[in-house]
């Protein structure tokens, strides 16, 4: 039902005149209120539509001047004009106005002759004859899919309905289920292999995805959204080479993708290919200006780049679109951290947090900005928040071994180091600060094992030493120890 929603009273009471026709089991309704939370919701009507054989358009001149329900009616001729679907389009009339003048005066009216319900009198007649069209067309539609092939194709229809409503959930699992039946019923249809595809692949089983598109694109090798889906779970291996070259036949079929573009710049962004990343973001963004997550990536990009004034422009224009994801903020909050503008990484890891609470990454960030204005103890905290979201972070516990360092609270300081090295054993940086806990103890065996552990995993570890206590006499001088002659030679240029 595709309906303004000024006019959400008709909708509801006419979908209360077809109560009967959905006991029966003779249809089943879709409407806009049906979106969950956490949908796109672009896409799920989008979805809603493919999987529909009738749309039922509320004609009023409200939804005339709708963007949204002119937009879903064009979808749907276009979708009936490429044969991916075969769907019936029955204006109902709701009142007087211009719709002779519209697309819809192409499709038969209802009720009877076009009259408008709100002319009926009662109103009920008209609804009635709304709910006899309606019934009409659904038993010619039943006629349509008698033979047994036909039947076939219909029940694996509903199959895929109901396995896209169970992906919708995230029930991925009872979703490949249901659309294997359905690929049992009819095996030539593409929407299905790909759907469970796109199942297998949110529940991380690559093969299977991979099979399953490979599948869809021999039955349809010209289809740039299995070229684009296939790119995904490529990316989501980390096989950025293959996801790239997906993507680019996804583009060659479609040009104007911005998803694809997207996709693309991020497979490029994890290659470190940053100007091409950047390419790509840009011409996704032309594409579709209102693209956040576009506008956020190329931030990201800009950052890595060094680049933080054009990376706060774009987490700027992100926020604009979408203020309410939290990652933005956090991401935005990073760049000014890099900018030694702490006051205002904090404000955003703040509103990232009030956002989502449990965002991890976001209290190990405001943890990190803290520490850097040597606010030691609230560092803490916000690290023990993350830690508690999340025990397995590595990074945490190297940061909160720093702040328990900075304030000379050296045994706790070398249990988040011990953690961190056991979490990940090649962690250079780990190693290193442990050592020089042992320097300030005085316990030269275990500082000359970790600081030679560090240098030997790739850490310049007197580069380090001099950024952070100046040369080796400085830190003798400073802290009044005396090390020993083969400690101060590896930390001596």
């Amino acid at each position: 039902i595709t309906y303004s929603h000024k006019d959400t009273e008709a909708k509801d009471e006419l979908i209360t005149r077809l109560s009967v026709l959905i006991r029966e089991k003779r249809v089943k309704l879709w409407h806009d209120n049906e979106i969950l939370p956490g949908d796109k919701w672009k896409e799920t009507i989008s979805n809603s539509l493919t999987d529909s054989d009738i749309l039922l358009y509320l004609v009023s001149a409200d939804s005339l001047a709708s963007t949204n329900c002119n937009k879903e009616l064009s979808e749907a001729l276009a979708l009936a004009e490429q044969k991916k679907v075969t769907i019936r389009t029955i204006p109902i009339i709701l009142e007087r106005c211009d719709w002779q003048n519209h697309q819809l005066s192409e499709f038969q009216a209802l009720p009877d002759e076009g009259k408008p319900i709100n002319e009926w009198q009662p109103e009920s007649q008209g609804w009635q004859s709304v709910v006899d069209g309606i019934r009409k067309v659904v038993d010619s539609q039943a006629k349509t899919a008698s033979t047994q092939e036909d039947q076939q194709e219909f029940l694996a229809g509903l199959a895929l309905q109901q396995g896209n409503f169970l992906l919708m959930l995230g029930q991925a699992e009872k979703a490949i289920e249901t659309y294997s039946h359905a690929i049992k019923l009819n095996p030539d249809d593409v929407a299905i292999y790909n759907n469970r595809g796109v199942a297998y692949g949110n529940k991380g089983e690559f093969f299977w995805a991979i099979q399953d598109f490979d599948k869809a694109l021999e039955l349809d090798p010209d289809d740039a959204g299995l070229y684009n889906n296939l790119g995904v779970v490529y990316a989501r291996k980390g096989e950025f080479a293959w996801a790239i070259q997906n993507y680019d036949e996804a583009i060659k079929r479609k040009p104007d993708d911005a998803d694809a573009y997207y996709n693309r710049g991020e497979a490029y962004g994890r290659k470190n290919e940053l100007a091409q990343a950047i390419q790509d973001y840009d011409r996704a963004i032309g594409l579709m200006p209102d693209h956040a997550a576009a506008y956020d990536n190329r931030g990201l990009v800009y950052a890595q780049q060094g680049e933080f004034v054009r990376a706060i422009q774009d987490f700027d224009k992100a926020l604009n679109l979408d203020p309410g994801d939290a990652k933005f903020y956090n991401n935005r909050g990073n760049a000014y951290t890099q900018m030694s503008e702490f006051a205002r990484a904090i404000q955003d890891y703040d509103s990232a947090i009030t956002l989502k609470p449990d965002l991890a990454t976001a209290y190990n960030n405001r943890g990190s900005a803290y520490a850097q204005q040597g606010e030691f103890a609230r560092a803490i905290q916000d690290f023990d928040k993350a830690l508690d979201l999340d025990p397995d972070d590595v990074m945490v516990y190297n940061n909160r071994g720093l702040a328990y360092a900075e304030q000379r609270k050296f045994v706790s300081a070398i249990q988040d180091y011990n953690k961190a090295i056991d979490l990940k054993p090649d962690l250079a940086e780990a190693y290193y600060m442990r050592g020089v806990i042992w320097l300030f103890l005085k316990e030269w065996d275990r500082a000359r094992s970790d600081l030679t552990a560090a240098r030997n995993k790739g850490l310049d570890i007197v580069k380090s030493f001099h950024a952070s206590g100046g040369s080796v006499s400085n830190f003798e001088q400073q802290y009044h120890i005396q090390l020993p002659d083969d400690i101060k030679e590896i930390l001596t240029p």
